[in-house]
C-alpha cells in the first residue's frame, strides 16, 4: 500500500496538481492542513482535496480562520490579508467541508494532526525540545505532523536525548520498523526550507518506509494567478526562493 501525505498545499493548484503526477499511483491520500491561506486557487483545492483524501483529513491554522475558528488578528498583516481574500472566495460547500475536519486524527498506529499531538493547529514542531515534549502527548508508533512548511523526521530517543531533527533529502528513505517518530513531509504549496519545489512523503504502511519527495513545478504559474488576484507581493515572491 501506498500512502501520499501532503501538507500546506495552501491554494496552490499548480504545485498540488504536480504532487499528485509525480507521486504516481498510490492506494490513500492523507492531508495534514492548510489547504487554504495564501495561495490563488482556493476553491479548487478544497475540492481536490474533498474528492482526493476521503479517509485521513485534518484541519490546519489557515483552514480555521476562513471558517471563523481563529481570529485573524493571530496572523501577520500579509497572512490576515491572504486569509480574509480567501474567506471571500470561499462557497458555503467548501467552509462546510473545512467546518467538517476533525483536528487529529487516529489511524491504526499513526497519529495525524497540522500543528502537533500537545495543540494540533498551532504548535510548529521544529527542534528536539518541542518535540521531546510532544512524544508523551501520542499512544501511535508514529505521528504525521505538517505546519512547519519543512520536511524532517525525528526519533522519540534522539529527541529526549537533544538531539537535532533530520531534515531529508529528496529520495531519502526513513525505515519505521521499530522505534516512535515524528514526521513532517514538508509543504506542498509554500516550502520554507530554501527548496522551492514543492514537497511531499510516499508512506508504505506494510514495508514500514516513509519516502520523501520534492517536485519541480511551474511556480511562475502560481505567481501569475497570485498577481492576478490581487495577492501581495511579498507572497508572490517568496514561492521562488522557498522561505
Amino acid at each position: 500500500m501506498r500512502i501520499l501525505i501532503i501538507s500546506d498545499v495552501h491554494a496552490n493548484l499548480v504545485a498540488l496538481e504536480t504532487v499528485l503526477s509525480d507521486a504516481g499511483r498510490v492506494d490513500d491520500i492523507w492531508s495534514l492542513g492548510d489547504i487554504v491561506g495564501y495561495g490563488p486557487r482556493p476553491r479548487e483545492c478544497v475540492e481536490l482535496v474533498r474528492v482526493l483524501a476521503p479517509n485521513i483529513s485534518v484541519i490546519g491554522n489557515h483552514d480555521w480562520a476562513c471558517i471563523g475558528r481563529l481570529s485573524l488578528d493571530e496572523f501577520n498583516p500579509v497572512a490576515r490579508f491572504a486569509s480574509y481574500w480567501t474567506t471571500m472566495q470561499l462557497q458555503a460547500e467548501h467552509l462546510q467541508y473545512l467546518e467538517s475536519l476533525p483536528n487529529r486524527m487516529i489511524d491504526g498506529d499513526w497519529t495525524i494532526v497540522h500543528g502537533s499531538p500537545r495543540h494540533p493547529i498551532w504548535e510548529y514542531i521544529y527542534n528536539a525540545r518541542i518535540a521531546a515534549l510532544n512524544f508523551s502527548a501520542f499512544d501511535t508508533q508514529l505521528c504525521f505532523v505538517g505546519h512547519t512548511h519543512v520536511p524532517l523526521y525525528i526519533r522519540e530517543d534522539e529527541a529526549l536525548a537533544n538531539i537535532a531533527p533530520h531534515h531529508p533529502d529528496d529520495g531519502e528513505v526513513l525505515d519505521v520498523s521499530s522505534g516512535r517518530y515524528i514526521i513532517n513531509p514538508g509543504a506542498v504549496g509554500q516550502p520554507r526550507d530554501g527548496d522551492p519545489r514543492a514537497s511531499y512523503a510516499i508512506f508504505e504502511p506494510e514495508a514500514r518506509r516513509v519516502t520523501f519527495h520534492r517536485a519541480e513545478y511551474r511556480i511562475a504559474d502560481t505567481q501569475a494567478q497570485m498577481r492576478e488576484a490581487g495577492l501581495p507581493e511579498s507572497l508572490v515572491m517568496r514561492l521562488a526562493s522557498g522561505v
